[in-house]
């Protein structure tokens, strides 16, 4: 998208732009998903959600699978946001998942977790409570449902200044689309929801592309629930598009 004309308000409106989700594993815009990352591999991401008359801080996250067992496995992390200050725009995530399959063929994967994790009292102490479970079909792919439950009444509000803490998460991930081309092995699309207004509640979906096993750029737009309550600015988009780039370092894999 060309930038708006009016840079010093579209400028302005990015400054005072909340930062998007301190990202877990996720789906698409929510962390409604079974996966977890893998024992001690890193995970890379650089997220932006961008309009023409605004748009958030870019995200630089990292996070790391932290359990060896196979039945209970576990990842922790942190995002930053800028531009930006970091004591404002720091926060940690985890996550405790029993996965998919791991005790029976009929067995969902069970995910617990938390998601920004902030330590400005009042200002990014969100502190987000998130369960959910999921499963894969054939044909349809994979499916997860949960809730959240925010720790903070007096950040978890809408634009009408009505405490809203808690909500649904829903995601769908369809099977894998292979395509062994040179550069993309495969596509998938996704879509995922998360209820509630607040500055998390919104609806959003696209494609991902996968270039190899251990990176990948998922693309689309993500709607809000309440676009008011997502910035303090002037200008409260309708709606973003997000490119997030996902790279997987594997420093333990043995060379074949």
């Amino acid at each position: 998208m060309k930038p708006s004309s009016k840079a010093l308000v579209a400028c302005a409106a990015l400054a005072s732009a909340q930062a998007a989700l301190a990202t877990p594993s996720t789906t698409f815009w929510t962390p409604a998903t079974g996966y977890v990352q893998p024992y001690l591999v890193p995970h890379l991401t650089y997220d932006t959600y961008v309009a023409e008359r605004g748009g958030f801080q870019n995200d630089y996250g990292l996070t790391v699978g932290v359990l060896p067992w196979e039945k209970l496995q576990g990842e922790i992390g942190f995002d930053t946001f800028y531009p930006g200050y970091t004591d404002k725009n720091f926060y940690l995530n985890g996550k405790l998942t029993v996965p998919e399959n791991a005790y029976g063929a009929w067995q969902p994967a069970v995910s617990l977790g938390v998601m920004n994790l902030g330590f400005k009292k009042d200002v990014t102490d969100y502190d987000i409570l998130h369960a959910n479970l999921a499963k894969t079909f054939p044909y349809v792919g994979n499916v997860a449902i949960g809730g959240y439950y925010g720790l903070n009444d007096k950040l978890m509000v809408g634009s009408d200044g009505k405490t809203q803490q808690a909500g649904f998460l829903a995601a769908w991930t369809s099977p894998d689309i292979v395509l062994n081309f040179p550069g993309l092995q495969k596509i998938a699309l996704m879509a995922d929801l998360q209820t509630g207004k607040n500055a998390f509640g919104a609806v959003g979906g696209g494609i991902g592309l996968y270039f190899t096993p251990a990176i990948d750029v998922l693309t689309g737009p993500v709607y809000f629930l309440d676009p008011k309550a997502m910035a303090s600015g002037p200008l409260h988009p309708n709606w973003l598009w997000t490119v997030q780039l996902d790279v997987d370092v594997d420093f333990m894999k043995k060379k074949t």
